[in-house]
């Protein structure tokens, strides 16, 4: 029986990524059943190129301001669930380029586990075939090792399978915790109550400036540092939340840290860069919003 598959893919003003998104899924050796494109109110062009799409397949929404990436994805995943029956949603960035078979291997994890796990997560590579966006492993990840498959706490939206069931349970991401962390929040909340698994051979390509994996509020560029404070309160959150008030503590302490680094090896405008750690911090001692659930 064929197993029907949404992706959702969410776009700001990077249309020609969206392009190659877009055609990257359209050219899967498994057929996408829908595909869904959470346009989140770009200026460059996007919604007239999207209106223009007669792929019957394709289902768009344009939202009428940009209110940041979890609120993309987190609108996404319920239109998926509400507007199709497909059996799966496959989660994305727009800068994010599967391979052909990257949902084919996807789908060869997910016979071999039986439909019983949480999510699967693909292999992302950057420009340079260097890994990049790389998953939190858990304590038994090797468990599954000799199927391809390893055991992971969390992952990142760029290219993840997520039964419809499990959307079901656990709800939609978070749309409050608006970029930075809506991933970590949304798999951590699946994978701390089903086996979650990174499938080796379902690869994609992270088509971003730089390797995200080798960036810090110490060196990354100034138009960025704002995201660090959402990132911040949303990992505070997620540890209050998931884990332990000692990781929350623990937590608290790594990012405090950061400020003697940020005054010792800053990139630029270090007070704003500090700035940024403390509002974090003292946000995520208090934020607390509520998952919401597909009707």
């Amino acid at each position: 029986m064929e197993k029907k598959v949404c992706a959702v893919v969410v776009t700001y003003n990077r249309l020609e990524l969206l392009k190659k998104c877009l055609e990257s899924l359209f050219k899967q050796t498994i057929r996408v059943r829908h595909v869904l494109v959470i346009n989140n109110k770009s200026t460059d062009g996007t919604e007239e190129y999207l209106n223009g799409l007669t792929n019957k397949n394709l289902i768009v929404k344009n939202m009428m301001r940009n209110f940041g990436g979890a609120k993309g994805f987190s609108e996404g995943v319920r239109l998926a669930y509400e507007r199709t029956d497909d059996d799966f949603v496959w989660i994305m960035d727009d800068d994010t380029f599967p391979n052909e078979d990257c949902l084919e291997e996807l789908l060869k994890g997910d016979n071999k586990l039986k439909n019983s796990y949480g999510f699967l997560c693909s292999n992302a590579r950057w420009k340079d075939n260097s890994s990049t966006n790389i998953p939190e492993v858990s304590n038994n990840w090797g468990e599954k090792i000799d199927d391809g498959l390893v055991s992971v706490n969390t992952a990142t939206f760029v290219s993840i399978l997520v039964p419809r069931r499990i959307i079901k349970e656990l709800g939609i991401p978070t749309a409050e915790l608006f970029i930075w962390g809506d991933d970590t929040e949304y798999t951590t909340r699946i994978s701390s109550k089903y086996s979650s698994y990174f499938v080796t051979k379902s690869k994609v390509l992270h088509y971003t400036e730089n390797n995200l994996s080798n960036m810090t509020i110490v060196n990354d560029s100034f138009d960025r540092i704002k995201r660090y404070t959402f990132m911040f309160r949303n990992l505070i959150y997620i540890d209050r939340k998931y884990k332990s008030k000692r990781k929350a503590i623990r937590r608290i302490i790594s990012e405090v840290l950061m400020v003697p680094s940020i005054i010792r090896y800053g990139k630029d405008h270090r007070f704003y860069r500090i700035v940024a750690v403390l509002k974090g911090i003292f946000q995520g001692m208090v934020f607390n919003p509520k998952v919401k659930y597909v009707s």
